[in-house]
């Protein structure tokens, strides 16, 4: 029997840890592994804090989708797709950034050395349908595909360290409204005025900033952003 679902909206997460392939030449196999066990383990406590769904991981790479969800109660606000997904992405930074303490001092060292400026990931983040379902025979894995799972991959490839890159599409469902499309300025969205009380909340402000027109493989030209947690 074929395991499917199809959703008509998902909010795909994509993330990639910058220089992987210069720290691991630096690593023993070890230490490899239990980099990457230490990061992943971080990102999975994430994804339950926000309610989203991690899953796979590809090498150094990381995927986790936001599925609707329905509220258990007449009472209950569920937060959003794009919410729960923009707000697992802020915390996974903040979680990268002060993951290294945790390690082994070799091993942090070495991180150092070898990354000046410290451990980083890319994320890319896009909401869209997907399908998803269970293949194989053999250690069999519940996956998803669809193009909004490509532009997510493309949103995170064509991203930088550090930073979280979303496509216009996540944007505009994130404010809610038209984002503000003029050069340089900032479209801001209090988290405390929406999806009070869920599991899905910073105590900070997401802002969304212009990153313009770029070239994404497999699409063209795309208006993309950025969305940060600005510092008072």
């Amino acid at each position: 029997e074929v395991v499917n679902d199809h959703h008509d909206n998902a909010a795909v997460i994509f993330l990639d840890i910058a220089g992987f392939t210069s720290i691991s030449d630096q690593l023993t196999s070890t230490e490899v592994v239990q980099l990457l066990d230490t990061v992943f383990t971080a990102l999975d406590t994430v994804c339950k804090k926000h309610d989203v769904v991690k899953i796979k991981t590809i090498g150094d790479s990381y995927m986790a989708v936001a599925f609707p969800q329905e509220s258990s109660s007449s009472e209950q606000r569920v937060a959003s797709i794009e919410v729960r997904a923009a707000n697992a992405a802020l915390d996974m930074l903040h979680v990268i950034a002060y993951l290294p303490e945790s390690l082994p001092v070799s091993l942090r060292e070495t991180i150092r050395e070898t990354l000046p400026s410290g451990l980083q990931v890319r994320i890319g983040l896009h909401v869209g349908a997907v399908t998803a379902g269970v293949i194989g025979t053999e250690r069999m894995q519940y996956d998803v595909w669809g193009d909004t799972v490509n532009v997510a991959s493309r949103m995170e490839s064509t991203g930088e360290p550090g930073r979280i890159h979303v496509s216009s599409s996540f944007a505009l469902a994130l404010n809610g409204e038209r984002a503000n499309e003029r050069k340089g300025e900032t479209d801001v969205i209090p988290s405390d005025s929406e999806e009070r009380g869920t599991s899905s909340q910073l105590p900070v402000t997401r802002s969304l900033i212009p990153r313009g027109e770029m070239e994404i493989k497999g699409k063209g030209i795309m208006k993309t952003y950025w969305l940060e947690s600005p510092q008072p």
